[in-house]
């Protein structure tokens, strides 16, 4: 682990989730911490609260005084000041291998992994522990509500923690595989990477290498949830096709029963089950219970769908392994309040509900439309996020949009990506209406656009669903503003 206290660390891509979490626990551990972004943010601006110099643009001098310099994978390698780190020799390191070495000061290092589902299920564990008071750091995707994309739990004396480091774990750019984990979860597996891997058989094999060298993984396989140090039966699961791994049914079996991430003999662990089971479900919320085989404990989330019940057991039993107690991990659940832009109520207009999601796979657009139209009318609207997502799951895209009877579809959000080879925004609208004619599909031109059109229809549905992982997120401040 990098020795921080005092360290000049520059940020370039600050204002991005993992980012910011990272400086932050750069700052509360000593370090003098700077960064830049092409847009000031509220991760900005929070990094700038807490005291870190933050900006918009390039600045050669804070590159100058530099120890070292973190870059994310949206930073083109053209990038001025990632330019300039490299041509004065400093220092200079990737998100994921930066989080690689802090995850590396502590004595045990969970890391929750898979296609989709990873904030959620990290920022549940890190709410358990946090309520059970186990001290421990958490690295968020997201922002939990009453917590933040980093999350502390100091120990007594005040002091940072150096037990426990709770971190999501990405696939993108097999970036994963830099952690070294005492503990993992796989939620699931599904290609949701096209300009990273070639196939599902390249994601397989890369959560295998993941796995194979973690002395303790807990996974979901069609109806099982399994928490085992053995690889062989940890290979076997990661093989399930993730159509049975995510919102299938509800009820299912999970967890880890005994054993703790800490202890070097995980690897002789037997297999442990859970078992999860739907109590009941409504609009807004359910409630299931969870058995560990001798005792059966209940919990309640303010949210609906078996996705999220799954993402629970993961977190109990992540939980569990991290010294937690059963019955007191699933009462805690009860006061999740839900992570930012998963599913999150922002408020009414005219009379409809807006929700937002950050769901931009056709896995998950499923999963969120079928939550959604539980409650009535709704109307999805789309961001769709690269163009070579869009590309390669086009037809599935046009299943699952083309089957409603209105969408609308916002220009594609680039991110990463610095063309626009692949399909765009318009391209999927074709698509949709050639296959399915009775659908609606407005093809929005912009986001004042976009929210003109929901404005003006939205008294004619219950619900407006806003869908996609890129800054369709900005309508939101149009909705408070209303």
């Amino acid at each position: 682990m990098p020795e921080l206290d005092g360290e000049r660390v520059h940020f370039i891509g600050a204002g991005g989730a993992s980012m910011s979490a990272l400086a932050e626990y750069c700052l509360l551990s000593g370090a003098e911490v700077t960064g830049s972004d092409r847009t000031f943010g509220e991760n900005m601006e929070k990094l700038a609260a807490l005291g870190a110099e933050v900006y918009t643009g390039a600045r050669r001098d804070i590159i100058a005084r530099a120890g070292v310099v973190v870059y994310s994978s949206a930073v083109p390698e053209s990038d001025t000041e990632l330019s300039a780190a490299r041509a004065m020799g400093k220092r200079v390191t990737e998100r994921h291998e930066f989080l690689a070495e802090i995850a590396s000061g502590f004595s045990v290092v969970a890391a929750v992994s898979g296609t989709h589902g990873k904030t959620t299920v990290t920022a549940m564990t890190a709410h358990t522990l946090k309520a059970l008071g186990i001290p421990f750091v958490a690295h968020i995707g997201g922002e939990p509500v009453g917590m933040g994309n980093l999350t502390v739990l100091r120990e007594k004396d005040g002091s940072l923690p150096r037990g426990i480091f709770l971190t999501e774990a990405c696939e993108f750019g097999r970036h994963l595989l830099a952690l070294a984990p005492s503990v993992a979860v796989v939620t699931n597996m599904e290609c949701d990477h096209p300009d990273c891997y070639s196939s599902s058989r390249e994601v397989h094999d890369v959560f295998a290498k993941f796995v194979e060298k973690c002395p303790l993984t807990i996974v979901r396989a069609e109806d099982a949830f399994i928490c085992s140090g053995a690889h062989t039966v940890i290979r076997e699961t990661c093989g399930t096709p993730c159509g049975e791994l995510y919102g299938g049914k509800s009820t299912a079996h999970g967890g880890c029963t005994g054993g703790n991430a800490g202890e070097k003999e995980c690897s002789r662990m037997p297999v442990c089950t859970y078992t999860l089971s739907r109590v009941l479900e409504w609009e807004s919320g359910q409630t299931d219970a969870l058995s560990d085989g001798t005792h059966t404990a209940g919990f309640t989330l303010p949210f609906a769908g078996a996705h999220y019940a799954a993402d629970a057991a993961f977190a109990v039993a992540l939980a569990v392994a991290l010294g937690a107690d059963f019955g007191k991990a699933c009462g805690a659940l009860s006061s999740f309040g839900g992570v930012k832009r998963r599913y999150e109520r922002a408020g009414t207009l005219h009379g409809a509900e807006v929700i937002f999601d950050y769901a931009h796979h056709p896995t998950e657009l499923r999963c969120a439309l079928r939550t959604a139209d539980a409650g009535g009318r709704t109307l999805a609207v789309f961001q769709p996020h690269t163009y070579s997502r869009t590309a390669s799951y086009m037809a599935d895209f046009v299943e699952v949009l083309g089957s409603r009877k209105e969408v609308v579809l916002l220009p594609t959000y680039a991110a990463r990506e610095r063309g626009t080879q692949g399909a765009s925004s318009a391209d999927l609208a074709a698509a949709i209406s050639e296959k399915y004619p009775e659908c609606k599909v407005y093809l929005a031109v912009s986001h004042d656009d976009a929210w003109n059109y929901v404005e003006n229809n939205a008294s004619r549905f219950d619900k407006i669903l806003m869908l996609g992982a890129g800054d369709i997120y900005d309508l939101r401040k149009r909705l408070h503003r209303e």
